[in-house]
């Protein structure tokens, strides 16, 4: 115990020292934090060096965030009191996972308790009917529970298909939006922000679709967009009806994924006269190759003040590959390709992957047993875990040159200075003999990195 203390205390920064801190969760045991050595003098020749000096600054961070779905809700409120408050705390408290953003869905979507809008009367283009009293049943109450956890909550919303009879289905799966209709569409989208403000909730930003080239085949609401359509309907309804009505709310567009069919989609969207000063940002889900986050780069740059949101992507029932390494890829590319935020799907479902609507087999960021309750962490949390507490909002993500030795990392450095550093692991040896390791340059001094071997791992070492 002594010993422990001395070693700890032997790194805190004293007379212009470096303070250092590691957090670690491996195979074998869970997230917690280790003591670790200093920076030293001394290079290490056989191995180029992170070299954190030269690194460059990059856009900014806002907030890892999940969807707080119908189905979400559900489970929540279904869950005894106690156990609720704890998870949800492990889930947005800062000693928990510290998730900044949740996503709500503007009514149903494939993850809710069943099909319904907030008013299904045929040409109500004023909304006098227009009601949200099937949110107040399950998901404001838990948006407001959540929000009195974090306060400084960011709040973002998309639909999964207007009211059907705006549609040519006439109903809410399947078909596309009526033109005619779009003032009403409008007009719903104002009226969902100031009933969330009326219940103490800040609709900080809506996309007008989710998943804008998306038809499911009957399956689940859905309402695909042209690029032209969609830009029409933001700069010629949604944005004005919202100046009109003086809101804030933000609007992003496309929320789909960065493929090459949804390159060609953006950069037509963009292309039409105006409807870039409508939008604050465009929306991103990450299904495709991981390797397709590389795709929104070029976008980037050539409309750099357009601010860029992953909004979806989340675990599986079935499919077990989506370890803490494959979403370390997923992750860490939509963040380092213009990304501000990662945010998972549902953030709770029961060990099924439901309430569902509709026959995909997604899974809970979190699952709980629909008998007792208890609470199974997946994967994408514990990767969230090292990020979420340590990466204010507000830092900048940071592009740093230097070997990896065959790990997955990101660097950010948070506005007071700080660097967090989360380094993923797969834990295969190199040739069979040897662990793989980092060896970090910083104001001349260096600091080696090693990581456990034949076992995966996620580190996250904050250093000033």
């Amino acid at each position: 115990m002594m010993i422990a203390a001395l070693v700890a205390a032997a790194f805190v920064a004293s007379e212009g020292g470096t303070e250092l801190r590691l957090f670690q969760t491996t195979e074998a045991k869970g997230f917690r934090e280790i003591a670790t050595p200093g920076f030293t003098i001394h290079p290490y020749p056989a191995v180029v060096p992170l070299d954190i000096d030269t690194a460059k600054e990059k856009h900014q961070f806002l907030a890892l965030g999940a969807s707080l779905t119908d189905a979400s809700a559900w489970v929540l409120a279904n869950m005894p009191e106690g156990k609720r408050g704890k998870l949800l705390h492990n889930l947005f408290s800062k000693d928990g996972c510290n998730l900044g953003a949740i996503r709500l869905n503007i009514g149903a979507s494939d993850y809710s308790t069943g099909l319904y809008s907030y008013n299904d009367t045929p040409d109500d283009v004023e909304m006098r009917h227009f009601s949200l009293s099937r949110d107040d049943e399950f998901l404001v109450p838990m948006a407001k529970a959540i929000k009195s956890i974090q306060p400084d909550l960011y709040v973002f919303a998309a639909p999964w298909s207007p009211p059907g009879w705006m549609k040519t289905s006439g109903m809410m799966i399947s078909g596309n939006l009526k033109d005619e209709c779009m003032p009403a569409l409008a007009n719903y989208f104002v009226k969902y922000v100031q009933e969330y403000a009326v219940r103490g909730i800040v609709i900080d930003a809506v996309s007008p679709q989710n998943e804008t080239m998306c038809e499911t085949g009957g399956q689940y609401p859905c309402c695909t967009y042209s690029a032209e359509q969609e830009g029409t309907f933001v700069r010629d309804h949604l944005a004005p009806a919202f100046r009109k009505a003086g809101l804030k709310t933000k609007i992003w567009a496309h929320d789909h994924d960065p493929n090459a069919k949804g390159i060609k989609r953006v950069n037509a969207l963009l292309a039409q006269p105006d409807v870039e000063k409508s939008l604050d940002g465009i929306a991103w889900h990450c299904y495709s190759d991981p390797d397709n986050a590389t795709n929104m780069a070029p976008v980037k740059a050539e409309h750099p003040a357009l601010h860029f949101y992953h909004t979806e992507n989340g675990p599986h029932v079935v499919i077990k590959e989506r370890t803490e390494w494959w979403w370390a890829a997923k992750v860490f590319g939509m963040l380092q390709n213009g990304c501000e935020m990662f945010t998972s799907w549902n953030l709770c479902l029961d060990e099924l992957g439901t309430p569902a609507t509709g026959a995909h087999l997604c899974g809970g960021f979190t699952v709980v047993d629909s008998e007792t309750h208890e609470v199974t962490y997946s994967p994408q949390y514990r990767l969230f875990r090292h990020i979420g507490p340590f990466v204010k909002r507000g830092a900048h993500i940071l592009e740093v040159e230097g070997s990896r030795d065959g790990t997955r990392l990101i660097l950010f450095r948070n506005p007071d200075g700080e660097y967090v550093l989360v380094v993923a692991c797969d834990g295969t040896l190199v040739r069979r003999i040897q662990r793989r390791r980092l060896v970090i340059k910083y104001k001349g001094r260096y600091k080696t990195l090693p990581l456990p071997g034949g076992q995966w791992s996620v580190s996250t070492l904050l250093f000033k």
